[in-house]
């Protein structure tokens, strides 16, 4: 039970950064029809544990809906920056960040400002469109507890 109560708040605040940058990494699509730029709702992230992290908790992996997980946003600008909003159910504070993007093809980066990424890392992933749905997959390297997210986003 002393685990369980030291490691959720953090999993509750892993699991609304990756859904942020997530969904921000599926607003990006090949086709030139869909634009990143606009706003996206966080819809659902599924996150695949490392397995160390996975022997720990006891699963490989969690999928939340934003109704189990909060709200969560991220607003891709034409000058390649990006405003990312979330907040925990029941809970009035709302936490921002911002950063900025790059793509090519399928493939977008970010970069979280230093506040929040002090070793200025960049995280990549692969994304599409279909309609207002985007789908984003992120693969994040080691030292991280979440290895891989995937979730699915809606244009607002």
């Amino acid at each position: 039970m002393k685990i369980k109560s030291i490691l959720t708040p953090f999993m509750f605040k892993a699991f609304l950064v990756i859904t942020c940058i997530t969904l921000g990494f599926g607003s990006f699509a090949k086709c030139d029809a869909q634009s990143i730029i606009g706003k996206w709702k966080g819809v659902s992230v599924k996150n695949y544990y490392s397995a160390a992290y996975a022997k720990e908790v006891g699963k490989p992996m969690d999928e939340k809906s934003a109704k189990e997980l909060g709200n969560s946003a991220i607003e891709y600008k034409s000058d390649h920056t990006f405003l990312m909003t979330f907040s925990a159910i029941n809970d009035p504070h709302v936490t921002t960040m911002y950063g900025s993007w790059s793509q090519t093809g399928d493939e977008l980066k970010l970069t979280m400002e230093p506040k929040y990424n002090p070793q200025k890392m960049t995280t990549t992933a692969t994304f599409s469109i279909i309609g207002n749905t985007m789908l984003m997959t992120a693969v994040i390297p080691p030292p991280s507890r979440i290895i891989k997210t995937i979730s699915l986003s809606t244009r607002m």
